[in-house]
């Protein structure tokens, strides 16, 4: 633009003055070949420096405009997690969920409570969870996540619930109106979880582990009748290919004992979150 300039006040060749742009050692070859008064001096006229101006002027506001579109891109939520007295709690479960939009994000906090998720869309409407080790209630909560966030999460004690039924005496002989047939309900609500009964441990993949890539895979999928996994499905988006397939490849080799309801399998929804971490 300024050799456009150039070129339009002297009257001189753009060539001549791209020429002599390449030999800063050679100002006056430049101010000669491009015709232009006052450049002997280094100093441009008031007109010459009026016109520059006005040239230069919506390139630098397409600049600002485009540095300022850039920092609209993304969000980035960060904070740390911590127990009732206030120490911190490594490893925990952070997720990031838009219910409005289906968008779901994950990480895993570090060895010091710390996490951190960077390039969210923003949006007022997100709900974020955090679950931590066994004993502790996870904390959720609804997050307006239009500009950066920092939270401090405290996860309190999971409270201890008991639950004890008192039988009366059996009803006496007789207590039942003749005649009255006698109805048989069925009793169910009993419930043994999925057990994982063979593992394999996903393995970092080695081009993101040399390029210091990390992070949490959120995957979802169906533990069938049979224990073995199907429909297994990434939940969130920010998280490198590499890390998604190393988790997947391993995960569906896995094998449970399925979830059993009154004594008969039945399939169940797993959530299963994989964090690789870089030290």
């Amino acid at each position: 633009m300024l050799l456009e300039r150039v070129r339009t006040l002297g009257g001189g060749s753009l060539q001549e003055a791209a020429s002599a742009s390449h030999a800063a050692a050679r100002p006056r070859r430049f101010s000669s070949s491009a015709r232009v008064s006052g450049l002997r001096s280094g100093i441009l006229p008031a007109a010459s420096r009026s016109l520059l101006a006005s040239s230069l002027a919506p390139a630098l506001a397409v600049l600002l405009t485009a540095a300022a579109c850039s920092r609209q891109e993304g969000v980035e939520l960060s904070g740390s997690v911590h127990d009732p007295s206030g120490s911190r709690i490594p490893h925990a479960l952070v997720l990031v969920t838009d219910a409005e939009r289906e968008v779901a994000e994950a990480t895993t906090a570090g060895a010091d409570g710390a996490f951190r998720i960077e390039g969210l869309s923003r949006s007022p409407s997100y709900k974020v969870e955090v679950q931590g080790p066994s004993g502790f209630e996870p904390s959720i909560q609804d997050l307006d996540l239009t500009t950066d966030r920092n939270l401090e999460i405290v996860l309190e004690i999971e409270p201890i619930v008991e639950a004890i039924v008192i039988s009366g005496p059996p009803p006496q002989q007789g207590s039942v109106p003749s005649g009255e047939p006698r109805r048989r309900v069925r009793v169910g609500g009993n419930v043994r979880r999925a057990r994982l009964v063979h593992y394999v441990a996903p393995t970092f993949a080695a081009e993101a582990e040399r390029g210091g890539v990390g992070g949490t895979v959120l995957l979802k999928g169906v533990i069938g009748k049979d224990g073995r996994l199907s429909g297994l499905s990434t939940l969130n988006s920010i998280i490198d290919e590499r890390l998604v397939g190393a988790a997947s490849d391993a995960i569906l080799q896995w094998r449970y004992d399925p979830t059993l309801l009154n004594g008969r399998p039945v399939e169940t929804v797993v959530t299963i979150s994989v964090a690789f971490e870089i030290p």
